[in-house]
This record gives structure tokens, sequence and C-alpha cells, in this order.
């Protein structure tokens, strides 16, 4: 029996991937579990392991190809067998289904002729765009269903056997009046990971407003705080690496369960809130970055937070990390302070509404309460945030929540 090779959903925004590169070719042999190939999503490199034993009997794409999620990208089978012709898209869970009883002649379905349009640009994919051009589509006539209203094959396929969307003359109107980006272009030339974050994160400032603020924090008792804990974790010869950043993920964690709103996604039209905090580390690799995520950090304690933080920070630098890890994350925390960096303006880890910034310990001489000069150590934070769902006085009430958590460190283990 053959089996399916499909393009994976690696992350709750992922449309579509790149191959990369095949390992193997049409003809040769294959084990379960033996990679086949490499892919490119908008997180990370995959390899794509065989589901069976047997023969690579067809490749539906080659190397730079970008297939949607669901797309076959090859099959494998018992030597001697034959790939079926059968090229269907896997449907991913939620997705609309097409009944092959409904559908009708190409040739019987009105549809405007393409029209090259200069005053916007339009989300959609590199397939589904030479998909429109051969069928001489309209794209402005066309809704788009993926990921921040992006047109996936699937909606041309759609437009192909219903006709145009309904409201056309009011989709083209709004699409005229939107500021968007078109991101098939984006980071061409670059490496594939390098593409991914730079669509990424023109995607981001396309579709958020984004503004920061910035407000620095006394340290010395969260230093002071820490100084007693590493001496408990030496007195029990405990395997717990314990940094500022564990401490300020700690008071960031307590933090977002106080004040939701910053604890949310914003993601097709649909704003959710979690109870559940799934904290994202950004982590810097030589030819990029990757935010691996500490799935349900409020149930950490400050030790088993720094031993997760640790080990999915290594497994993203050794390449180890798999989609699981780098995907579902509510909010995200990003360090420069190790390369000397005060104040920076982190772009949002979309859909999420916040993303902080923590910069560089800062020497600051400052008045005690006996008029004495003496010299305080303050960490820098920069909070950016969505102002579409949050206003200023709310990443403001925000910061001050995580400052209080700082300066008062002990109510991190209340």
């Amino acid at each position: 029996m053959n089996e399916t090779i499909v393009m994976p959903k690696l992350g709750m925004t992922m449309t579509e991937g790149t191959i990369t590169e095949w390992y193997k070719e049409v003809g040769d042999p294959v084990e379960k579990g033996e990679p086949i190939l490499t892919i490119s999503s908008e997180k990370l490199n995959q390899d794509i392991e065989a589901p069976i034993s047997g023969v690579l009997l067809k490749k539906h794409g080659e190397v730079e190809d970008e297939l949607e999620v669901g797309a076959v990208i090859g099959v494998i089978g018992a030597e001697g067998k034959t790939a079926s012709t059968e090229t269907k898209k896997v449907e991913q869970p939620h997705a609309e289904k097409s009944k092959t009883s409904e559908r009708v002649s190409v040739a019987t379905v009105a549809r405007p002729v393409k029209q090259a349009s200069t005053k916007t640009r339009i989300f959609i994919t590199p397939l589904a765009r030479r998909m429109a051009e051969k069928e001489n589509l309209d794209i402005a006539h066309i809704k788009g269903t993926g990921g921040n209203n992006r047109i996936t094959k699937r909606d041309i396929e759609r437009v192909l056997v219903n006709g145009v969307d309904v409201e056309v003359e009011a989709t083209a109107e709004r699409t005229t009046q939107a500021v968007s980006v078109d991101l098939s272009a984006v980071g061409e030339g670059l490496s594939p990971m390098r593409k991914a974050i730079a669509r990424n994160m023109r995607g981001s400032l396309a579709q958020t407003a984004q503004l920061t603020l910035h407000r620095k924090v006394n340290a010395d008792p969260l230093i002071d705080f820490q100084k007693v804990l590493r001496k408990e974790i030496e007195s029990g010869e405990l395997d717990v690496k314990l940094t500022l950043t564990v401490l300020i993920a700690r008071a960031t964690v307590l933090a977002l369960q106080e004040l939701k709103k910053m604890n949310s996604l914003y993601h097709d039209g649909q704003l959710t809130e979690f109870d559940e905090v799934h904290l994202g580390i950004a982590t810097s690799l030589e030819d990029g970055l990757l935010v691996p995520v500490i799935k349900d950090a409020h149930q950490k304690t400050i030790g088993s937070l720094a031993k997760e933080m640790k080990d999915i920070t290594e497994k993203a630098r050794s390449g180890a990390a798999d989609g699981n890890l780098l995907s579902g994350s509510t909010f995200t925390i990003t360090n420069l302070g190790a390369s000397g960096i005060e104040y920076f303006t982190p772009i949002l880890n979309a859909p999420e509404t916040g993303i902080l910034g923590i910069g560089a310990l800062q020497d600051e001489l400052a008045l005690a309460e006996d008029g004495a000069v003496k010299s305080v150590k303050k960490i820098p934070l920069s909070i950016t945030f969505d102002h579409q769902i949050v206003d200023g006085a709310t990443a403001a009430e925000f910061l001050t929540m995580l400052v209080g958590y700082i300066e008062s460190p002990y109510r991190l283990v209340l």
C-alpha cells in the first residue's frame, strides 16, 4: 500500500512550506523514520521522515517549490508499484471541503478578466498567484481564507468551481483602501531561514499597529533575591542555572495572568485571551532567530522554569527543536542584554499582542533615603504591543505590574 508524504503544519499561522533539499530520488529505497527531504517553514528548517519503508515512487515538488500545508509532497510504496495519479491536497482540520458532486465545468463559470492594479497589493501565496494568472482571474475579486486573509490555492479552486466571491464591488473597494504588503517576493535571494524571518517581520509590521513603551526598573532587589536562591541551589546540589532572565520570565508570567489582555492572540479576525501562558523565548542562532516555547509556563516553579528555558534554547541552537516546540506561544520575551543594548523596539511575534524586550544592566547614581548618593543597578524594559488590541495605558499597566514583581521579588514564590 502506498503512503503519501504531505506538507506538515508547523505553526498556527503557517500556510505553506518550501522544499529546500531532497535526500532521495524517485526509485531510491527508504526506511521508516529516515529523512526524505527538508522543508523550510515560517520558523525553522524541518526534516520530513518516511512514514513507511519502501521506495520513493513519486515527487510532487522540487527544491525551492512552495506547497500549501497538507499538499502531497511525495509518495512511498513497495518496489514495482506505481504512484497514484491522484495528488489531491490532504485537508487540514476545519478546512472547507468541496464535494465532487457539486463541481461544474470550469468553462461554464463566469469570472472577471484579470486586471493589473497599481493602487493596492493583496496577500496571496506564490502558488495561488500562478494559478490565478493561468486562469486569468482578478485576485481583487477573491476572498482569501488563509492566514492574514491571504489568498491560497484552495481559494482559487473555490472560485474556479463557484465563480467569484459575493460582494465583489465592496471587496474591491476595501482592498483598494487597505494598506498591505505582498510578501511573495520578500526575502528573495536569502537563505530559507532568513527568508522566513523576513516574511514574518514584514507581515507582522504590515498587519499590526505596533508601539513600544520603555521603562527602567531597580534590579537590586532581584539581584539580592537571585543570590539567596543560588545559595539554596548550591547547598541542595541542584542542577539549576538561575539567571536574571529566568526571574524576569517568572515575573512576566505572573503579570500576564493578572492582565490577560496582554496574553492574547489576534488571528483571522478573532481575538482570544488565554488563562494559560505559553512563553516564547527568542533565541539567536548563527543564521537567524528561533522562538522555542515553554508550554504552560504559569504552572512552572522558578527551578523548573530555569531548567526548561535552558533545555529549549539548547534544542533550538542545536537544530533539535521540532514544530511543536516552536509554535503555540501566547507572549514572547527577547533579551539583548548580553550585547550591551539598553533599549530597543522588538517586533511582535504575530499573532501575539505583546513582546517584552530586556536590556543590559545599567549602573546609575541615585539618592538614598538619608540623602547619600548610592549606585543602583537598573534593567531597561521595552514592551511592544499591538495598538489595535490594547491601548498605551494597558501596556503601561502591564509594565507597572512587572516592575512590582521585580522590585518585590519574594512575590515570585508566593
